[in-house]
């Protein structure tokens, strides 16, 4: 694995979110269903979070691959998918040109499947010079075996093979400034997270500062979520 020159920054990656389909989704189990979900949508609300550029793609939505997940159209609904004739994400000429018009070297990807849609961009981009990260579980196979080969091929190939929720802390940075992201985040789409932060602060003496700090509300402490956009409002 290649050695990145900086860390990640808000300010020098750019997001690839590449085929996140939702006919994919019925068949590439390789993790579990809502757990996928659950960590391609809380990786791309880091994104969000932080204003980086997003580049959406799709292949085949015609076809048994089907549109994009409606879930995340709605997080970025200024952003056009661009729907390729091409497997390689990298050999569509308005994907490329979508990533060059950005001027950023760091490349943040994820796909449905691990072994084509995110690792066939990831190896053409390295090629090409720039920085790569594939985020493995944003991205899922038809079993683990591929996934653990393709891990293994990116690898050697030179790119940075992490998680989501290693991403969203790289870009935060600083918890005194970010924490409210992170605190967000991670309850929203990671359980044991939300079940701790819960009992934190139904128990801890300073939750109520840590509360107003992190920006929760509602009831219980870390609000329930009705939709993307509308958390429920407190009792």
């Amino acid at each position: 694995m290649a050695l990145p020159e900086s860390e990640l920054t808000p300010d020098n990656c750019v997001f690839l979110m590449i085929d996140h389909q939702v006919g994919l989704m019925q068949f590439l189990t390789s993790i579990d269903p809502m757990q996928m979900k659950n960590n391609i949508l809380g990786h791309a609300k880091s994104a969000k979070a932080f204003g980086i550029p997003v580049i959406m793609g799709t292949s085949w939505p015609q076809g048994p691959n089907g549109p994009t997940m409606p879930e995340l159209k709605a997080i970025f609904p200024d952003v056009e998918v661009i729907d390729r004739p091409y497997v390689n994400f990298w050999n569509d000429p308005a994907s490329k040109a979508a990533v060059e018009a950005t001027g950023r070297k760091k490349l943040v990807i994820s796909g449905l499947a691990t072994e084509v849609c995110a690792a066939f961009p990831a190896i053409a981009a390295l090629r090409d010079g720039y920085e790569v990260y594939v985020v493995i579980d944003a991205s899922a196979d038809f079993n683990p075996l591929i996934t653990q080969v393709t891990m293994t091929r990116l690898a050697a190939a030179g790119a940075v093979v992490t998680t989501w929720v290693a991403v969203l802390a790289e870009i935060a940075n600083n918890t005194q400034v970010n924490g409210r992201h992170i605190g967000m985040l991670l309850s929203e789409h990671m359980g044991q997270y939300q079940a701790a932060m819960n009992n934190f602060l139904g128990v801890a003496e300073n939750a109520e500062e840590i509360k107003k700090g992190v920006g929760l509300t509602g009831h219980p402490p870390i609000p329930m979520i009705l939709s993307d956009n509308a958390p429920m409002a407190a009792e």
